[in-house]
């Protein structure tokens, strides 16, 4: 059975390295007529996600401000909008996404620098809720395992918002006030930034402020969305020596009263903090040692959800007071031997969650006993040793390889502790009540690595990587605490749960011409001791058969997929572009998919563009997902249905009006479909409505004025 669970993970790759194959063939050859219409002599645009040469089709650099479509309601959403980004939705306001079929903390989120932890234990705000993405410049987006310099390992991939420093600006002052305004749901937002340059120093400011209302679906369904959000920053640099900078930042975004269809409950209240002081320093004369960066940052989140302030209470009432804070310092030496470039150092980053639950068998009053610790003070450290070098092989081939240890230690403060009630138990007794598991205090030593070739074949250049990646369970699957009640299941965490290995291995090329381009890959991830959440059924090492509560145990998965990106320049001023992408996931332990796993997706694009304005047009596509875990007899239960695919189109363009004004517009979801993400959750406030659903028609106008 294995054998044959392993032979149909692997004829999906190979179903994906046929459609890769057969869509850069098509690439390859282009129309007869684009020379003869004089195509060829026109220099071919970047395409709106536009990577470094240095980069292959596996990490990307996004432009923040060329990414197409409607005001982003948070950085989530704005990335949904990416080749292999999608994203699950529970409201307007905190998308959750997914990389490679995996989300949460396979992920890792880093806002300048700082890593991110959100602090519901319900996900209401992820990290990348968090972000203000038009504070900062760029997005960087990494798929897989690409580095051991990103700190401790994420599977899945990286994102990054990164802010340009004073070499990307002219000296002086300069920034931008943009503002917008969205139909559907009433959604309207101010964004202002101000920079001043002079001698490679720099400081800079930026304020935000967002609000939306309920919007509709395609089918004129109200769907709970709303949300305020408000925030701001500072970041100041100072330039000295050959390149060399010292920088301190920091900044503070709000949401408030955030309502959520798939939750519940609502959030009234969630704020992150985030400081960061960095240095990177280089040397003026040559020798092994070129310089190094170091660096120390703390992001603290507080988030408060309730039933009853947003919403009318049911039977009673209850509300949970959750905080996230993280901190973490970095110290990496650049070094240069012959022809080998290496970064070699250390990181430690410590992440303390706390969640507390309070309730009352009242509706009419408010919520003061404690109903459980709910993440019962989990304290997790991780210590990281690494080293990454890169060097050429041949006058076209470079390798890189990395190597990373790293030494975690997991504490809960709180385990002991009683909640109020009659038949309260703590969170050490849960724990042994579901999986025989008492010692909470647990320390792991876990070693990653990765090697990646990269060619230049003359017509296109290919890539092929292997890699290690062994995660460590997070706060919530290790130690969350909520005790069976009412007739209701649990949700208990695994406090002895063994940590995720990945072992990836991807390839991919890149080719293009004058008037046109093409990448694409594919990939492979073979999991041991994947941390599955499921249904206590007392399957091995869970204790519990209720067929009810949500329990964490680990399974051998397999994960595979490809993605492929195209663009044409076939007139002059006319570009068509498009991409795909596909992923496989399979629970090989208990033969049955993985759950929450995103369908054959992708986009095609038209777009005329000259000097003074731009128009296009596009289709987003998902494919059904009919490999779906929705059972809770023998599954997780956790995909709300095998989701329909669905067709949506879209307009935009942009004018350039006098002086630096420039108009952006379009109707997002022309045809007003109704459709779902296959990740978001089910609609809990409309029995008419299964999953909770994408916006309906919206037209939308946006003015940026630089300055």
């Amino acid at each position: 059975m294995l054998l044959q669970r392993s032979l149909a993970a692997r004829r999906a790759v190979m179903r994906a390295g046929t459609a890769s194959a057969a869509l850069m063939a098509a690439f390859w050859m282009p129309p007869a007529n684009a020379a003869e219409a004089g195509v060829s002599a026109i220099e071919m645009p970047e395409l709106v996600v536009s990577a470094p040469a240095e980069e292959d089709g596996t990490s990307e650099t996004v432009k923040i401000d060329e990414v197409a479509g409607p005001p982003a309601r948070d950085a989530g959403e704005l990335l949904s909008r990416l080749r292999g980004v999608t994203t699950g939705r529970m409201g307007g306001h905190g998308s959750d996404i997914s990389i490679r079929g995996m989300s949460e903390d396979r992920i890792a989120v880093i806002s300048d620098g700082a890593y991110v932890f959100g602090a519901c234990p319900n996900r209401m705000d992820p990290p990348t809720s968090s972000m203000m993405p038009m504070s900062g410049d760029s997005i960087v987006v990494r798929r897989g395992y690409q580095s051991v310099l990103d700190g401790p390992p994420a599977p899945a991939g990286t994102v990054s918002l990164e802010r340009a420093g004073a070499a990307d600006f002219a000296e002086g002052v300069s920034g931008n006030v943009e503002a917008g305004v969205e139909s559907n749901g009433t959604q309207r937002y101010t964004n202002m930034q101000a920079r001043a340059v002079e001698h490679g120093s720099y400081i800079r400011g930026f304020m935000t402020g967002r609000r939306a209302g309920n919007y509709e679906d395609g089918s004129g369904r109200e769907v709970r969305s709303a949300f305020k959000q408000y925030g701001g920053g500072g970041e100041a640099g100072l330039g000295y020596g050959a390149d060399s900078l010292l920088s301190l930042s920091m900044e503070r975004n709000v949401v408030e009263d955030a309502l959520f269809a798939g939750a519940g409950m609502d959030a009234p209240w969630t704020a992150t903090n985030t400081y960061r002081l960095a240095v990177e320093h280089n040397f003026e004369e040559g020798g092994v040692f070129k310089g190094f960066e170091a660096s120390v940052y703390g992001s603290f989140v507080d988030h408060v959800m309730d039933n009853y302030s947003l919403r009318i209470p049911g039977m009673m009432t209850m509300r949970t007071d959750a905080t996230s804070d993280t901190r973490g310092t970095r110290l990496a030496g650049v070094f240069a031997v012959g022809n080998v470039d290496a970064t070699i150092g250390g990181d430690y980053r410590r992440n303390d969650r706390d969640a507390t639950s309070f309730s009352s068998m009242l509706a009419a009053i408010p919520p003061t006993t404690i109903s459980s610790y709910t993440w019962p003070g989990m304290e997790i450290e991780d210590t990281g040793l690494f080293a990454e070098a890169g060097a050429p092989l041949a006058e076209t081939t470079d390798l890189t390889v990395g190597i990373r240890t790293d030494f975690v230690s997991v504490r809960a403060t709180k385990a002991d502790l009683l909640p109020g009630g009659m038949g309260a138990v703590s969170a050490r007794t849960l724990y042994g009540t579901f999986y025989g598991v008492t010692q909470t205090d647990q320390d792991e030593t876990n070693v990653s690595g990765l090697v990646r070739v990269t060619h230049d074949f003359g017509g296109f250049s290919g890539w092929l990587g292997a890699s290690r990646a062994v995660r460590t369970a997070d706060a919530t699957e290790r130690g969350i605490a909520r005790a069976p009640a009412m007739g209701g299941g649990g949700w208990v965490g695994n406090p002895g749960i063994d940590p995720e290995k990945h072992h990836q291995v991807d390839m991919g090329i890149e080719t293009g011409r004058s008037v046109w381009k093409a990448s694409a890959s594919i990939w492979y991830d073979n999991v041991q001791d994947f941390i599955s959440r499921d249904i206590a059924r007392g399957q091995s090492g869970v204790l519990v058969n209720d067929g009810v509560s949500s329990v964490f145990r680990n399974v051998d998965a397999e994960l595979a997929g490809f993605d492929v990106v195209g663009q044409w320049l076939f007139a002059p001023s006319w570009r068509v572009g498009g991409d795909f992408a596909y992923t496989y996931g399979e629970n090989t332990t208990d033969d049955r998919p993985l759950y929450q796993i995103p369908p054959l997706s992708g986009s095609v694009e038209v777009v005329y563009d000259v000097t003074e304005w731009s128009a296009g047009a596009r289709m987003r596509w998902a494919a059904k997902q009919t490999r779906a875990d929705t059972s809770t007899a023998t599954g997780s239960g956790l995909d709300v249905r095998e989701t329909p695919g669905y067709a949506v189109v879209d307009l935009f363009g942009t004018l350039q009006l006098a002086g630096p004004v420039e108009l952006r517009g379009g109707i997002a979801n022309l045809l007003d479909t109704t459709y779902a993400s296959h990740l978001s959750r089910g609609n809990g406030f409309d029995p008419a409505v299964v999953q909770v659903n994408e916006p309906g028609r919206s037209a939308y106008v946006q003015v940026n004025l630089a300055f």
